[in-house]
């Protein structure tokens, strides 16, 4: 911008002007288009534009203050489908990566990853959605990998044992 090419003509700086003058006219005719023309309620990430929200497959059943239990956000989210962190092609997130790891296979314990919404499934624990925020905002944590590790991290054990067999009568 600050040189415009001679590939846009004999008056490179007349015809980039132009162009950056169209190219803001067009975006705030969308944006108006989309929002409304109250600039103070364009908000990245309200509710309907750029944020994810994880819709548990039982949310359309149930109470909303069920729902609200069970689906976790919306927050805001970047990305579309063209970027690294691709979030889907629409205005809201709708696919994506839900878990990421980066392992340094030389140093397990190095290890670092995002997972959404939450360690646990019942949503009455505290971990049901406890990494939502985290990676909304693509953020990492570490992920133990050696006993040692894991069990420095860990809260709790749960040691799952088969039945014995029940007895066959003859």
């Amino acid at each position: 911008l600050s040189g415009p090419s001679p590939l846009l003509g004999s008056t490179p700086v007349s015809t980039r002007d132009s162009l950056v003058v169209v190219s803001l006219e067009q975006a705030v005719s969308e944006l108006t288009r989309k929002f409304g023309s109250d600039t103070s309620a364009w908000k990245y990430g309200s509710a309907t534009y750029h944020h994810a929200l994880i819709t548990h497959p039982l949310s359309a059943a149930v109470s909303p203050a069920i729902r609200a239990r069970l689906d976790a956000g919306p927050a805001p989210r970047g990305g579309d489908g063209n970027t690294v962190g691709a979030t889907g092609g629409g205005d809201n997130q709708t696919s994506g990566a839900s878990f990421r790891i980066v392992v340094d296979v030389g140093a397990w314990d190095n290890a670092v990853g995002t997972n959404t919404p939450g360690q646990s499934g019942d949503p009455a624990s505290r971990h049901y959605r406890d990494l939502f925020a985290g990676w909304a905002e693509d953020r990492f944590f570490p992920v133990a990998y050696s006993s040692d590790a894991v069990a420095k991290v860990s809260e709790s054990t749960t040691l799952l044992v088969p039945a014995a067999p029940a007895s066959r009568k003859r």
